[in-house]
């Protein structure tokens, strides 16, 4: 099933194991070579979960020959299971994609990497539980068991969403998931679960399960204002590498602009290019695609936009929660660059 919820958070490892990815990444050797007779540079982009529409872009850019335009050759590497942090690190990829709070987490420890372009302008995550539930309001939860996915960001963020909600002393219990979280939510394993809007509830109700949501940036504001997926890549090797990384995402800038605007042409490529991982799965690549099309763009028209309000208050609730050491926080603008992304719309 395309992008259930744990997908991108699943493969994210505990900030404490990150320190060991900042040594490897000392290691140099170049993001991307040249290959072939010297037209054409190689471009790795790893996925974090097999084929979905958080993808439109990648295929959309690379079906209409947009990378090569900017003289590149891309690989798209298939999801292993291992995170970004871990292929960048051991430079087995340029780009990566992972879960916002995953960053000011691993920079702590010691990787020097940043995010370079927000897969969506709009944050979507939600607390969920099942519609035919007791719980209506997030004040309920508290004390309830949590359905994670071994995320170590969860715990200080669902626990300030339980104070912001008026519990003065909130209780945190979490089992990990091995299913979707609509699926443990189903079958009554947990109370409550994160879900992205537009992919997880559409799928559920596909699948004949209803939720009950609440946007956590209701509660969260602007701490919760990052997008549900970042584009991230090693600092140094945006330093030595820039006009490939700046090309690299004006392709996908193109592709991405494409699949907002042309949802429907972009579905069809995607579930063209990807044959097998998606047969049968035309309607919730359909729905979920149109769904997900409208956050692709600021209303600028621009697409992968990240803003120091997106990390600031993130990094806050991390220090509160003990997961990042005070002095270790970093400062929100080493956390991403906008500096490589195009300034006006790109799309032909």
């Amino acid at each position: 099933m395309p992008r259930p919820s744990f997908a991108k958070r699943s493969v994210a490892l505990l900030a404490a194991g990150a320190l060991s990815l900042g040594v490897a990444a000392c290691g140099s050797t170049p993001a991307a070579a040249p290959s072939g007779r010297g037209r054409l540079q190689t471009f790795r982009i790893v996925l974090d979960y097999t084929e979905n529409v958080d993808y439109l872009g990648i295929y959309v850019a690379e079906s209409k020959g947009w990378f090569r335009d900017e003289g590149i050759r891309l690989r798209i590497l298939p999801y292993s299971g291992a995170p970004a942090e871990t292929l960048l690190a051991s430079h087995r990829a340029d780009l990566g994609l992972t879960y916002p709070p995953n960053i000011p987490a691993y920079r702590a420890s010691g990787l020097d990497y940043e995010a370079v372009a927000g897969l969506s302008q709009v944050n979507t995550i939600n607390i969920a539980v099942l519609a035919s539930s007791p719980y209506h309001s997030v004040a309920q939860l508290s004390g309830k068991l949590y359905g994670g996915f071994g995320v170590s960001s969860d715990k200080p963020i669902l626990l300030d969403v339980f104070r912001k909600a008026g519990v003065a002393h909130p209780v945190y219990r979490e089992v990990n998931l091995g299913v979707n979280a609509y699926q443990a939510l189903a079958a009554h394993r947990v109370a409550y679960s994160i879900t992205f809007g537009g992919i997880d509830d559409i799928t559920a109700e596909l699948n004949g399960v209803k939720l009950r949501q609440w946007p956590i940036k209701r509660y969260l504001g602007s701490a919760f204002s990052f997008p549900d997926d970042a584009f991230v890549a090693l600092d140094h090797e945006v330093a030595a590498h820039r006009s490939l990384f700046t090309r690299a995402l004006r392709a996908l800038a193109r592709g991405y602009e494409y699949a907002a605007h042309h949802p429907a042409a972009a579905e069809a490529i995607l579930l063209k290019d990807n044959p097998t991982a998606l047969s049968g799965a035309r309607a919730v690549i359909d729905a979920t695609g149109n769904a997900t099309a409208p956050t692709l763009l600021t209303p600028q028209g621009t697409w992968g936009h990240l803003a120091d309000a997106q990390f600031a208050g993130l990094t806050r609730i991390l220090v509160k929660g003990g997961l990042i050491p005070p002095g270790k926080a970093p400062a929100p603008g080493q956390d991403f660059t906008d500096s490589l992304l195009p300034r006006s719309p790109v799309h032909p």
